[in-house]
């Protein structure tokens, strides 16, 4: 499609400060994150991407964990439908990467199909699914089911994911659930941008494909541009 009929629908862009004490498989379970993110839908079709910047408590010899990781998400309109559940069906891919200060990277390539939906709930503002082929770095390739979604009413705000990983022949099928509930104190402020409060849930059944399952709710704060 040529510039001068794409258009741009929806645009926004934030950044978030998480804190959580209660993570698995990190020192003491404490994590501080920065996670600058975006998302927008365009004539034909969308992109999502987030880079978070994690660091953990420091270790017996000093050393501060720390991680960058990161998604890009971009999908592709194929079709529409009007007076459907299903609005719109896409090509999606995604692309992961991240490195820590332990050594560990990975880049991992995504491909499928996803829809968004029409839920028929007062005030859901999106929501969608996919179904990914997974090209793994590090293990065996697997498939992946990913539900979005997004809320609001009366300034509350609840919106999430829902991530489950299956058919990888090292791993454990994977359950993440992480929803964030917020309130956005935009129009009590009487200022121009929103300011969001709130907390973050992880309910990450085998994390990291391990037998270990993480529930933790982190404090959030995230302010868009």
């Amino acid at each position: 499609m040529s510039s001068s009929h794409a258009k741009v629908l929806f645009t926004d862009t934030s950044l978030s400060v998480l804190y959580g004490n209660d993570y698995e498989l990190v020192k003491d379970g404490e994590l501080t994150t920065i996670t600058l993110e975006h998302a927008s839908t365009h004539s034909w079709g969308g992109i999502f991407f987030f880079v978070d910047r994690h660091q953990g408590a420091n270790d017996i010899e000093n050393n501060r964990f720390k991680e960058t990781y990161g998604e890009f998400a971009p999908k592709l309109k194929l079709t529409t439908f009007d007076d459907s559940f299903i609005k719109q069906l896409n090509l999606a891919g995604q692309y992961e990467f991240g490195s820590n200060s332990k050594g560990f990277s990975q880049d991992n390539y995504m491909i499928g199909l996803g829809a968004d939906l029409n839920v028929p709930i007062a005030g859901m503002k999106y929501a969608s699914a996919s179904l990914y082929h997974v090209f793994n770095d590090n293990t065996d390739d697997d498939q992946q089911i990913t539900l979005t979604y997004g809320w609001e009413k009366n300034n509350f705000v609840v919106d999430g994911y829902v991530d489950y990983s299956f058919n990888n022949d090292d791993l454990k099928n994977q359950l993440h659930i992480n929803p964030q509930i917020k309130y956005n104190l935009q129009p009590l402020l009487g200022i121009d941008n929103r300011l969001e409060v709130g907390m973050e849930y992880s309910y990450w059944k085998n994390k990291y494909g391990s037998d270990t399952t993480q529930n933790v709710p982190s404090a959030l704060v995230k302010f868009h541009f």
